[in-house]
């Protein structure tokens, strides 16, 4: 895989992702009540993102690929109040291109991958460096919003077609 076709899977994967985490808090307010709530909170907004009634699109992701000058770490956080699309910057090790992109590594289970931390006897990565994504409705302010925090797992490949990700620090998706 090109550098480039990493980044763009890394993308598709993160709109996915936040359209399925928005997708489950609509669900929820609906149950509950909040969605009205929520638009009295939003009355007279014509922002695209303030309408807590239904989910907006989230455009493709555009991301973007750093050398870490540090630690790896991803930078993101993004309201959808103004209709831009998402804005997702890795800061990522040297090797990033060779261990990640060129092998097909740039997402696993739906999730980018920042670093490969350790590898099994295959080559094919064991400990990584991703993110927890968050996405819900702010009825204080942004309306539709998200961001994510840089989070260490461990790839099961017992189903090398359908590699799982466990949890190490911090959980996966962040609860609200």
């Amino acid at each position: 895989m090109k550098v480039e076709q990493a980044r763009r899977a890394i993308g598709e994967a993160v709109s996915a992702r936040l359209l399925e985490l928005f997708e489950a808090d609509h669900a929820r307010m609906r149950e509950s009540g909040m969605d009205v709530i929520n638009a009295r909170l939003h009355r007279g907004s014509t922002l695209p993102g303030h309408n807590p009634r239904a989910v907006p699109p989230v455009p493709p992701t555009d991301v973007v690929t750093h050398p870490a000058l540090a630690e790896p770490k991803v930078i993101f956080t993004w309201k959808s109040e103004h209709g831009t699309a998402p804005y997702f910057q890795m800061d990522v090790p040297t090797d990033w291109r060779t261990r990640v992109a060129h092998r097909g590594y740039a997402v696993i289970a739906g999730l980018p991958i920042t670093s490969v931390l350790e590898e099994d006897a295959d080559g094919r990565p064991t400990k990584i460096q991703t993110v927890g994504l968050t996405g819900y409705f702010d009825s204080s302010l942004h309306g539709w919003r998200a961001w994510s925090r840089d989070s260490i797992r461990t790839v099961d490949w017992s189903d090398p077609n359908q590699p799982r990700l466990s949890h190490l620090e911090p959980p996966a998706d962040l609860a609200r």
